[in-house]
């Protein structure tokens, strides 16, 4: 009994003590989760028919578009903030860091767990680690993603080892925590251009989501979109838990996205003309989700940031992280499910367990998140460059914004 009490006395010890474990909002994301779990459990028992609106015409719905294309882009944030701030030494940014990699694990995570589930015999997720189809994209995918996955997971321990005073891991952690780096960055890059190539095989797809470059275009997007989550995330944990708001580093996020969605539209809409693929483009359906993806998603929210003052207040650096967020769903859907649409005869629409499953692996993610930011030292660095910030007169980290 000894030593279980000194264990939870240790862990109560360290983390943001005044983060709340249990509020209203911890409670639906905890009945949400449940949800999920128990769609896992009777797609398992019972099959996909049952849980999913999914058939013979629509083999990929709503899990593999959003699991796949939307939660893993997010996961961008922690390779980029990593690169920034070790590659780079650009150390302002480095309060961020430990967040991001959460951040990116945990989407990653339940992408994975989504993948698993959408899988029609989900037990078989792990035959790429010994029946090797090297002509198969999806086999690279697969394994770029399982050592990504595992990148994150190694990046995020330093957290556990400082937590519980593992000095010698701590060491050995921070000896190949660059390597690490570099490995994060080069297998984010490998599965996210792959991921956007794969539907350069597709035989009929709308033309404005078929671009040759369709695989670095997806990994160019993916980093706007993680520094647009990692934004977000910032505000509204801020907000929530009463921490100070670093809004000496977000607007710089926000002009880092502002500069990479430049990056990704010169590169779009040169393949566009160049492959003559402008063409299609009409005044119909898919030329409205073209709008909204193109002007709505990504020019819009590149001009409010490239202007200091939108950039710097709190309500337009919010407004265009969320419209990033909207252009690269549109993006991810519009490629993966709906510029398929058009040669399909049956109609798709996801399913309310489909809808739950996916809430319910979301709000577990931002359950796991809170839990982590209580009891790890996650935000141990979130005071740093904020002058006369020192440990003494901020133990706890989180303090109030005034």
């Amino acid at each position: 009994m000894t030593a279980i009490k000194n264990f939870l006395n240790k862990i109560n010890n360290s983390g943001a003590k005044n983060i709340p474990l249990f509020t209203k909002w911890s409670i639906l994301q905890t009945i949400l989760a449940g949800g999920a779990l128990v769609v896992i459990i009777l797609k398992l028992c019972s099959g996909l028919e049952l849980v999913t609106n999914l058939n013979d015409e629509w083999p990929w719905g709503l899990w593999v578009a959003f699991d796949v294309g939307i939660l893993i882009a997010t996961a961008a944030a922690g390779f980029t903030l990593a690169a920034i701030v070790y590659v780079f030494q650009i150390e302002k940014f480095k309060p961020l860091v430990r967040p991001a990699i959460l951040i990116g694990t945990l989407f990653y995570t339940i992408a994975a767990i989504g993948i698993a589930v959408d899988l029609g015999r989900s037990w078989l997720i792990v035959h790429p680690l010994w029946k090797w189809n090297h002509e198969s994209i999806m086999f690279e995918v697969g394994w770029c993603v399982m050592c990504y996955l595992t990148v994150l997971y190694l990046e995020f321990s330093h957290n556990l080892f400082e937590r519980f005073h593992l000095k010698f891991a701590e060491k050995v952690h921070h000896a190949v925590f660059i390597p690490l780096v570099f490995a994060g960055i080069c297998f984010s890059f490998l599965h996210q251009s792959s991921l956007g190539a794969l539907f350069l095989i597709a035989p009929q797809q709308q033309p404005l989501w078929h671009d040759p470059e369709s695989g670095y275009m997806f990994f160019v997007s993916a980093i706007a979109l993680g520094l647009a989550v990692l934004t977000i995330f910032s505000v509204v944990t801020a907000k929530a838990w009463k921490m100070t708001l670093r809004m000496d580093i977000l607007p710089k996020i926000g002009l880092i996205a502002a500069w990479v969605l430049l990056g990704y539209l010169a590169f779009r809409f040169f393949g566009l003309i160049h492959t003559g693929n402008i063409s299609a483009f009409a005044f119909d359906e898919f030329g409205l989700m073209f709008f909204i993806e193109i002007g709505i998603g990504m020019i819009l929210p590149m001009i409010l940031l490239f202007m200091p003052k939108i950039r710097k207040n709190l309500t337009g650096l919010l407004t265009a992280s969320g419209f990033i967020v909207l252009g690269i769903a549109v993006n991810r859907f519009m490629t993966l499910i709906v510029s398929h649409a058009g040669w399909r005869h049956a109609p798709y629409f996801p399913s309310g367990t489909e809808l739950l499953f996916t809430l319910g692996l979301i709000c577990g993610a931002m359950l796991v998140y809170r839990i982590a930011a209580k009891y790890l030292p996650l935000y141990t660095e979130h005071y740093n460059g904020i002058p006369n910030a020192t440990q003494e007169n901020h133990p706890e980290v989180v303090y109030e914004t005034k």
